[in-house]
């Protein structure tokens, strides 16, 4: 708080008799909010409760510490809810925090001693079927302090707090994700869990759009939501403003063992996410001709093996960096694709660039274009909008520089990509 505000609200301290601390009475309660980055879950927000309406012009950035967090914003609501700060006045002050830098790092997909053993083998990434080295998800929770005073609207002045703990977290987006198990009648009733988002007040009268997104062998797990918590690929298609212009539903299949591997041979988990999507599109109204699928990594290669085995069951595939057998993809130069891979991953740029070539040779009009990712979002997106051709269907966008994870990080707020994605139909 500046020292003109904490003079003028000192004043206004003497004018009124009643001044009360910011305690339990005052702050009713913490609630810390987070969100999914293209590196995972955070925490992006912090929204208090106070007993009383606030006044929005007594409330500033100076008023608050969250500990070990910046804040970048802080407004007042009459709703507990983020990104709503044009109330005058409200219970809730809402303290948006600065997001933290991407780490372009993840979780080793086996434990040492499996590494050491394997390598010693000559084996090298993921084993088919294996459970993977799956992590516990983390938990988040937010420490707040009021450091300067706020004023309620029928004049009582709160002055500065202890530091209170959240009592509770909400999760944006994965919120509106149901969780449920599908039981394989095709396989022996074999189960693959899986979460669902359900478009809002759908019209069952309607058809529409299913995204599948399969995550990579880091996000194996038994954990059925680590899928849509280890990055954007899922909750990038649930955001309001997406679902505003284009509702959908959105699968995220959840595995619990690696279901393709190096060698380009996957598992009954493939098949099995196939008859998954035909049961949902006997329970909701599913437009067959705009199914879509995408994945990074191992997801990213499961969905090239089903493009590959199934050529005419997606209406479009949005690959990220990922790889697959060169000598096979042929089917994909009659199919609606866009690619993304970065120049500094030794998998899948290489494998990529193989079936582009391939694909070229035997006669596919491609479109390939080098972006620099590190730039603002909007360039990204102008140049990426500039690759699309009314007579082109294929298309590869290679990220300057980068490695394996660093193409999810930002793949999935590559609006143009996903929009050209949602524009084609079988």
């Amino acid at each position: 708080m500046s020292w003109i505000k904490r003079f003028f609200w000192g004043l206004s301290v003497l004018s009124f008799s009643i001044v009360s601390a910011a305690s339990a009475s005052a702050i009713q309660d913490v609630e810390a909010v987070t969100e999914v980055f293209g590196d995972g879950e955070n925490l992006s927000a912090v929204i208090l409760t106070y007993d009383k309406a606030i006044l929005g012009q007594s409330v500033s950035i100076e008023d608050f510490e969250v500990i070990n967090r910046k804040i970048i914003n802080a407004y007042v609501n009459d709703t507990p809810e983020k990104g709503k700060g044009d109330a005058s006045a409200g219970r809730y002050i809402v303290l948006e925090l600065e997001p933290l830098p991407l780490v372009d790092q993840m979780p080793e997909q086996h434990s040492l001693e499996d590494r050491n053993e394997r390598a010693a083998k000559g084996f090298h990434g993921p084993t088919l079927g294996s459970h993977g080295n799956p992590q516990a998800l983390p938990t988040f929770s937010a420490e707040v302090k009021q450091l300067g005073i706020v004023k309620a609207t029928d004049g009582t002045i709160y002055a500065p707090s202890s530091i209170i703990k959240s009592s509770h977290t909400r999760q944006l987006l994965v919120e509106n994700f149901t969780q449920d198990i599908y039981y394989d009648v095709q396989q022996n009733n074999a189960q693959l869990m899986y979460s669902l988002y359900i478009p809002q007040n759908y019209d069952p009268n309607k058809k529409y759009p299913l995204v599948v997104f399969m995550h990579d062998a880091g996000a194996v797990s038994p954990q059925i939501k680590t899928a849509i918590l280890q990055g954007r690929g899922a909750v990038a298609w649930t955001t309001p403003e997406w679902q505003a212009k284009y509702p959908c539903f959105v699968l995220a299949p959840q595995y619990d063992v690696v279901i393709v591997d190096d060698n380009y041979q996957y598992g009954p988990e493939l098949d099995r996410t196939i008859h998954l999507i035909e049961y949902l599109e006997t329970k909701y109204p599913i437009d067959k001709d705009r199914i879509y699928n995408t994945g990074q990594s191992m997801g990213g290669m499961t969905s090239i093996a089903m493009d590959v085995k199934y050529p005419d069951f997606f209406a479009a595939s949005y690959l990220v960096a990922c790889k697959w057998n060169a000598d096979v993809t042929a089917p994909l130069g009659q199919q609606n694709i866009w690619a993304v891979a970065s120049e500094g991953d030794p998998g899948a740029f290489p494998s990529m660039n193989q079936i582009f070539d391939n694909l070229e040779r035997d006669g596919a009009e491609t479109t390939r274009l080098t972006i620099d990712a590190s730039q603002d979002q909007d360039i990204i997106n102008k140049a990426a909008d500039s690759m699309i051709k009314s007579d082109c269907h294929i298309y590869y966008t290679i990220y300057k520089g980068g490695n394996h994870r660093y193409t999810w990080l930002h793949a999935y707020d590559m609006l143009p990509a996903m929009e050209w994605i949602f524009a084609q139909s079988k």
